[in-house]
């Protein structure tokens, strides 16, 4: 199936030992070294190889010296696994598709054998819609939004040719794995995922933990500028994120070779107006290392655990949690979605 299933987590209780399902061994080559892979799998013997492009949601550096905020390092699979690491925070999708970095998973894909193909894009695209819709019409519109407008930017389908780019650009990465010269690596199944609903507030990521080194606020500036309070901002959020995964399983539902993780619901919010770590989330657009881990054991685990050739038992899998967080978009309405801004 390609809208992977989220119903069930691994039944660790029932393992023996439970130490069996292990996190995957990070290979970092964002200096496109196919060296640095060879020696990895020399020196571990690996059973099964990864390959993982894209944003801070898998890079490790977010913050430093931090290794427990990102998903590669939260999720667990059965077997000793190695994941070639080139993802970079602040990536968008474009960016993994064009250039030396479509040159260098190319070059991944015609050296090395890999069993799954981990995607994540789209975050850094959400933002500068965020800007784009809300900074740059709140620069043309100084009067504000009425309530009927505002209405229609909490509907999903007010976004819904926004994410076209975004799409086709994911497209580019999977004809990538397509036509990969390496004939596993070309069979293997790509993982591509939306993102959680986020409460839009003024804290920005740390580049170096316990500091106020870093970037961001990403949302909460252009919706405040927007003069969105903080329900709003959520309800906008939320029909963005709704929207992206819609699209998402829309575009790949019955593609075999790609299952989509949807992760909506699952994460506790932050607050609104708060600045730190809160809820599930180290900041305004990252989870925390408990969310990231929550992400992991309810979504992530068992699916690509399958993929990799695990075979559970009933009595390996256990029901996942209900999502406790829903979505605060508007229901879509029949009519054309607000006109897009050029």
């Amino acid at each position: 199936m390609s809208i992977a299933d989220t119903r069930y987590a691994v039944n660790f209780d029932h393992q023996h030992p439970g130490s069996t399902w292990r996190p995957m061994i990070r290979v970092d080559t964002t200096g496109a070294s196919p060296e640095v892979v060879v020696e990895a799998i020399q020196a571990h013997n690996f059973e099964k190889l990864v390959y993982a492009e894209g944003d801070s949601w898998f890079d490790k550096f977010t913050p430093l010296p931090r290794i427990d905020t990102n998903l590669l390092d939260a999720i667990r699979t059965p077997f000793v696994t190695g994941v070639v690491d080139v993802s970079h925070i602040g990536d968008e999708i474009r960016d993994m598709v064009r250039g030396w970095q479509r040159e260098r998973t190319e070059q991944m894909f015609r050296l090395f054998e890999f069993d799954a193909i981990l995607l994540s894009a789209g975050g850094n695209d959400l933002k500068n819609i965020i800007s784009a819709v809300f900074a740059d019409r709140a620069r043309a519109q100084p009067g504000g939004f009425s309530d009927a407008q505002l209405d229609d930017w909490a509907r999903p389908a007010s976004f819904e040719h926004h994410f076209d780019t975004v799409l086709r650009d994911i497209d580019r990465f999977v004809t990538l794995r397509d036509r990969a010269e390496n004939a596993r690596t070309r069979a293997a199944t790509l993982f591509v995922h939306g993102y959680d609903y986020i409460q839009p507030r003024p804290a920005g990521a740390m580049l170096f933990a316990g500091s106020r080194i870093g970037k961001g606020p990403w949302l909460h500036p252009a919706l405040q500028a927007a003069g969105l309070d903080a329900a709003r901002m959520r309800s906008v959020s939320d029909a963005i994120v709704d929207q992206f995964n819609r699209r998402l399983a829309d575009r790949y539902g019955s593609n075999d070779r790609v299952q989509v993780i949807d992760q909506r619901g699952l994460l506790t919010p932050a607050s609104p107006g708060s600045t730190g770590e809160e809820g599930d989330w180290l900041d305004e657009i990252h989870p925390s290392a408990i969310g990231f881990a929550k992400l992991a054991r309810n979504r992530w685990d068992v699916p690509l655990g399958r993929t990799l050739g695990w075979n559970p038992a009933p009595q390996d899998l256990q029901p996942t949690p209900r999502p406790t967080n829903p979505s605060t978009a508007l229901a879509d309405e029949p009519r054309d979605p607000p006109a897009r801004l050029t």
